[in-house]
C-alpha cells in the first residue's frame, strides 16, 4: 500500500521535474508509456533500492580488494572506492571488469555503489563511438597560481558575431577575486510551463577574464548539458535511460548570449536573476564552478531528473552556503527528489523565497544581447 501511495504521489513530481539541456519538443511527452513512467518515477523499486545514489556510471577498470576497501582503477587514472559485497568482489580481485554503478551526486563521486559487474570483454565493452559534437568540450584547469586560474577549452568566439556551426576555443585566465556579480539564468523552451534550461553566469571587473591574447570577456557561463555525440539528439525519455554522457561546459557570456539570441529559434531569450551572495561567496563560487567543470566525467550519465542542468547548479550554491541555508535535494530523504531544486521553472521562486535570488531581470534577446550583464 505504501509503495502504491508513494508512486501516485510521485507522478506529478516526475512530470514536474523535467529540465532540458537541449531544445525539447512537446512531442517528447506524448510517447511516454506506463513503463516509461515507472522507470522515471522517483520512488520506483530501483531508486528505493539505490536510495541516495543518484548519478549513474558505466566504466571499465581493474578491481582490487585490500584489507579495508574495494578499489577500482580506470585506465585514465581515476580511483574509486566500491560499495559492494566483499565476497562478490573477491571473485574479481585483480581482474579487469565492466561495471554499472551509481555515485551519490555530481560533487561526490569517490564511492560508487555497484549494481552490476562482469569480467571485461573487449568485444562487448570496448566500443568505437562517434566523436562528440563540436559545440561542447570539457574544461581543463592548467594551473591555479597567485589567485589566477588558467583554464583550457573555454568556448570564446573571436569574431563580432559567432558563426552558427563553427566554434572557437581559448585558454583563459580567471581571477575569482575580480568577480563582480553572479547570475542564475533561465532559458525557457516551449512548453514553458514545464521546460527550460539553466546556467550560471559570473561577471568580472576589468582583468578578471582574459584569453591568452589579452582579449577580455565580461562574463563566464557554466552550462551543464548532455554530452551528445555526432548523430545523437536529446530526448526526454532517453535522458533517463543512460543514453548521454554529461559535460560541464565553460563559455563566455558573450558567446552563449549571442548563440541563444541569434540561432536558438525555439528558445531565443535568457532570463537572469542576480544571486544574493557576499563577494567572498561569489569568488568561492567561481572556484567551485571551474573546479567541478574540469572533473573527468567519462562514464557518467546525464539524467533528466537527478543529474541535470539545474540541480547541479544548486549543488554549487550549497558549496558556499552555511549548512543551515543549503537547499535540500530530497523532499522525502532518499525517496522523492526535491523538484524545487531540480526544475528550472520552479527553482528561481524557490531560491527567491530563501533570499538567494533577486527579482527577474529584463530578458536578454536579439535586441540587447550585446549589452553586458551588470
Amino acid at each position: 500500500m505504501l509503495r502504491k501511495l508513494l508512486s501516485i504521489v510521485s507522478l506529478p513530481v516526475f512530470f514536474a521535474s523535467l529540465s532540458f539541456a537541449q531544445t525539447p519538443a512537446f512531442e517528447d511527452l506524448q510517447p511516454l508509456t506506463a513503463a516509461d513512467i515507472q522507470a522515471g518515477v522517483l520512488v520506483s523499486d530501483d531508486l528505493q533500492a539505490q536510495k541516495k545514489w543518484g548519478v549513474s556510471y558505466i566504466l571499465n577498470g581493474t578491481l582490487t580488494v585490500n584489507d579495508e576497501k574495494i578499489l577500482f582503477n580506470t585506465p585514465d587514472g581515476r580511483i574509486f572506492e566500491l560499495d559492494m559485497s566483499r565476497r562478490k568482489a573477491r571473485k574479481f580481485n585483480g581482474q579487469t571488469v565492466h561495471l554499472e554503478a551509481k555515485a551519490k551526486q555530481a560533487d561526490d563521486m569517490s564511492v560508487l555503489k555497484v549494481s552490476g559487474i562482469e569480467k571485461y570483454d573487449p568485444a562487448l565493452h570496448e566500443l568505437t563511438l562517434p566523436p562528440y559534437q563540436a559545440k561542447r568540450r570539457r574544461a581543463e584547469v592548467v594551473s591555479d597560481l597567485d589567485g589566477t586560474l588558467t583554464v583550457n577549452n573555454i568556448r570564446w568566439f573571436q569574431a563580432s558575431v559567432p558563426a552558427k556551426d563553427s566554434f572557437d576555443w581559448a585558454t583563459a585566465s580567471i581571477k575569482p577575486e575580480l568577480v563582480k556579480n553572479v547570475y542564475f539564468v533561465k532559458k525557457p523552451f516551449a512548453p514553458e510551463w514545464i521546460a527550460a534550461h539553466s546556467l550560471l553566469t559570473f561577471t568580472f571587473e576589468k582583468g578578471g577574464l582574459t584569453d591568452a591574447n589579452g582579449n577580455e570577456a565580461s562574463g563566464l557561463s557554466l552550462t551543464i548539458e548532455a554530452f551528445l555525440r555526432e548523430g545523437q539528439s536529446y530526448g526526454l525519455v532517453s535522458g533517463m535511460k543512460k543514453k548521454f554522457g554529461i559535460v560541464w561546459m565553460l563559455t563566455t557570456w558573450e558567446d552563449y548570449a549571442a548563440r541563444t539570441a541569434l540561432y536558438d529559434t525555439d528558445s531565443p531569450r535568457l532570463i537572469p536573476y542576480a544571486v544574493n551572495f557576499t563577494h567572498e561567496q561569489k569568488a568561492q563560487m567561481v572556484r567551485e564552478a571551474v573546479k567541478l567543470a574540469a572533473v573527468n566525467r567519462d562514464g557518467e550519465f546525464y539524467d533528466t531528473i537527478t543529474n541535470n542542468c539545474t540541480n547541479n547548479l544548486v549543488l554549487i550554491m550549497n558549496h558556499v552556503l552555511p549548512e543551515n541555508r543549503r537547499m535540500k535535494m530530497w523532499t522525502i530523504p532518499y525517496l522523492v527528489f526535491n523538484l524545487r531544486a531540480t526544475m528550472p521553472v520552479w527553482v528561481p521562486a524557490y531560491l527567491q523565497k530563501k533570499g538567494l535570488l533577486g527579482e527577474e531581470m529584463a530578458p536578454v534577446t536579439a535586441a540587447n544581447y550585446q549589452i553586458p550583464l551588470p
